[in-house]
Order: C-alpha cells, then sequence, then structure tokens
C-alpha cells in the first residue's frame, strides 16, 4: 500500500465517522469527495496501460564483451494522457547493463511517443531473446500503481571473438575490432600465385588495381592471386550431445568455438580459404568463406552452435574429410575424443590430409568427467594432438596447432 492510498484511506474513515457522530453535511460531502477520488483512481490505473503500445530494439549482431544497444519505445494512442509511467526492463542471462533498467516517464500525452535507451553486453556469444517488460501505469495522484507484463519481442545475435594472432602467426589483415566496425583488409601476396583479374570490391588493396583493365573496361579491376592449399583451415567442431563440460560461462563447448572462431579468421586473414564443419540437431552443418566479408557467415553458425548433436567427433570428422581435397589442413575440436576416431584420422592422413586434434580437458571443466586417455592412439594415426586445459592460454595452444602446418 503506497503513503498516498494509506493517507486517502485514513482520510476517508475518518470522515466517515465524523458524518456518523455530527450528522454534519460538510463531512458526508468530504467523505463522498474520498470515496469518489478512490474510486476515480482506480479505474484510471487499471485503465492506463491498454492504451499504450511497447516496442523494444537491440543491435541484432554484435561481438561478446561489447556494447550494445537497447531502445525502449513507449508511444500512448488513447485518447487522454498516462501519468507516471514506470518502465521495468528484464535482460536474458549472461547479459549485463551499464545501468539499473527502471525508467519513469512522468506524462504521456496522446499520440506522443518517448524512446529511453540502455546499454547492455552479452558476456557469452550466442542468441539472445528479450523476455517480456514491466510496465506500470499509476493516477495522477499516484495512489494505485498496477504492474503489467508486455511482450515486445526482440533478438540479438552474439557473435564469438576471434583472438588476434602476434608472433610468426600473425596474418595481414584485420583483427576482431577491425571486423566489427567493418574494416577490411587482404593479406599479402606473398608466395601466391598469379590467377587472373576481376572486379574491385571494397577491402581491396590499392595496390592490386591492374590499371591497363581498368582503363580499358572503364571500371576499377584488381589483380586475383590462387591461393594454395597450404594456407586452408578446416576447423571440425565437436557439438555431440553429452560432450560440453562445464557450466556458465567456462565450458568446454565455449572454449571450443573461440578456438574455431580464431582458426577460421586466421586462414582468412591469411588469404587462405576457411571451412566449418560442425553438427546440429537436426543434422551436420557446413560453411565455407573466401574473403574476410564471408567470415561473418561462419561467425554466425558458431554463434548458434549448441551440444546438441547425435554424431560423434570421429563420424564429424570422415564427413567433413569427404568433401576436402588432398593437402588441406584439418583441425578437430573435440572433448571427447571416441574409439573409431584413429582408424578416420589414418584414412584421412592417406589422402594426405595434416590433420590436428585439439582435446580440450574435460576434467578440468568439470571434475566428475573422465574421458579416456587417447592421445598415443591418436598419435599414432598420424595426427598431432594439443592438450588444451581449461586454463591455459588460448592463443598459445592454437600456435602449437599452426606450428603442425608449419
Amino acid at each position: 500500500m503506497s503513503l498516498q492510498l494509506l493517507a486517502i484511506v485514513t482520510a476517508t474513515g475518518g470522515m466517515a465517522l465524523l458524518a456518523l457522530t455530527h450528522n454534519a453535511s460538510a463531512e458526508y460531502f468530504m467523505f463522498s469527495v474520498l470515496s469518489a477520488l478512490l474510486l476515480v483512481s482506480w479505474a484510471v490505473s487499471r485503465l492506463s496501460t491498454r492504451a499504450l503500445t511497447i516496442r523494444r530494439r537491440t543491435s541484432d549482431r554484435v561481438f561478446e564483451n561489447e556494447p550494445m544497444t537497447v531502445r525502449l519505445e513507449v508511444a500512448n494512442q488513447g485518447l487522454f494522457p498516462r501519468f507516471l509511467l514506470d518502465l521495468k526492463d528484464t535482460v536474458p542471462p549472461f547479459v549485463e547493463t551499464d545501468s539499473d533498467c527502471d525508467f519513469v516517464v512522468p506524462a504521456l500525452w496522446p499520440g506522443e511517443r518517448m524512446e529511453v535507451i540502455y546499454t547492455a553486453r552479452a558476456l557469452k556469444r550466442g542468441v539472445y531473446i528479450w523476455p517480456a517488460l514491466r510496465i506500470s501505469a499509476s493516477d495522477p495522484f499516484g495512489i494505485f500503481q498496477r504492474y503489467v507484463p508486455v511482450e515486445a519481442p526482440s533478438e540479438a545475435t552474439v557473435y564469438p571473438k576471434p583472438l588476434p594472432f602476434s608472433g610468426r602467426h600473425a596474418r595481414a589483415g584485420i583483427e576482431a575490432s577491425g571486423m566489427a566496425t567493418g574494416e577490411r583488409a587482404r593479406g599479402s601476396e606473398s608466395g601466391l600465385d598469379f590467377y587472373g583479374i576481376r572486379d574491385y570490391q571494397p577491402g581491396d588493396e590499392l595496390r592490386r588495381i591492374h590499371w591497363p583493365a581498368t582503363a580499358h573496361h572503364n571500371r576499377l579491376t584488381v589483380i586475383e592471386f590462387d591461393r594454395g592449399a597450404s594456407e586452408n583451415v578446416v576447423v571440425v567442431l565437436d557439438t555431440k550431445r553429452g560432450t560440453e563440460f562445464g557450466s556458465g560461462l567456462d565450458t568446454s563447448l565455449e572454449v571450443a568455438v573461440h578456438a574455431a572462431a580464431s582458426l577460421l579468421h586466421w586462414a582468412l586473414t591469411g588469404e587462405g580459404l576457411a571451412f566449418l564443419a560442425c553438427g546440429s540437431a537436426k543434422g551436420p552443418v557446413w560453411a565455407a568463406a573466401d574473403r574476410l566479408d564471408g567470415e561473418y557467415e561462419l561467425l554466425e553458425v558458431l554463434a548458434r552452435v549448441q551440444a546438441d548433436s547425435a554424431m560423434p567427433a570421429s563420424a564429424l570428422l570422415q564427413w567433413a574429410g569427404d568433401r576436402l581435397n588432398p593437402d588441406s589442413n584439418v583441425v578437430l575440436l573435440t572433448a571427447a575424443p571416441d574409439d573409431q576416431l584413429p582408424a578416420v584420422i589414418t584414412a584421412l592422413r592417406w589422402r594426405s590430409l595434416a590433420v590436428a586434434v585439439v582435446v580440450l580437458d574435460a576434467h578440468s571443466f568439470d571434475p566428475n568427467a573422465y574421458p579416456p586417455a587417447m592421445t598415443d592412439l591418436l598419435e599414432a594415426a598420424g595426427a598431432r594432438v594439443v592438450p588444451l586445459h581449461r586454463k591455459a592460454d588460448l592463443r598459445e595452444a592454437l600456435s602449437d596447432v599452426f606450428a603442425a602446418h608449419d
């Protein structure tokens, strides 16, 4: 009960008592006025939210831990003003806000629209759906206040952020921060063979412009180089059901997704081709990119991936290997290598495919997990095995993967 309501109810009761004891018309009149005020205020508070429309808009595609703008637009489509509107928004799990999501609108007149904005950050990649928000409307005197849940559907896709590499494994090109702002560049063409010419595309370096062809065709034309298979990376991400260990932000799948995003980014900035194979509840998924501006398609898959596939790591690796040409570089990311994996790796090695297996230590993510030790079997099959502990430096571990292809 609000202070205003308590005061009005007390005053109304007092006037009723005075009217009955003194039988005075003035007290009866005041009692009637206060009673009418209570009834009118109650009715206004119940009707205030019916003419309101709420729309929520979020930044649809951002990287994790980067600012995400959330806009709440409230409009009064009724014939009467609405007073003391209180908007309380609720954010999904793993989303933090810079301020309290509680906003007060003193008055909203008929036909008026008002927008409130706040900033949020998603701590984890994924697809986020905002739940219903709560709106309360009060009568002009603030006696009654009613909270009503309002559905304002909004969805945001949060990408995993690739790690920028340094040292001898760095590649010319953008880092994740540059990609997020739309800056694109092409890597060095050293070691690449001349392939042909094509039309200029945003992100191509000006030094690649082929001026004779540009003058002849009256449009910008650039030199295209052939990319050898040694720069190509095929990432196979194990997403079998029951193979995600840990909880919250720190799970084996989340680390594997970040490793996959970083490997694919390295391939594209090195002028190579990037391929991604992963499982899903509907079957295996295959995605490819040959330019940095295609990296978003790969990140879109990684943002949505879950450990809900029926395919073990060996079956997924075999499925991906059937789509590859010889001399490709294959990196399997798994926290649960199965017994059939060595045989599949042996078959891929016979086809001259370089295979590296990043084995995430399931026990470091979940103390109750004890996967079988298969390092010796995988290495005997011809794979370079890179163990990855939960607290290990991911950049350093991935450098060991690169060393397998040097």
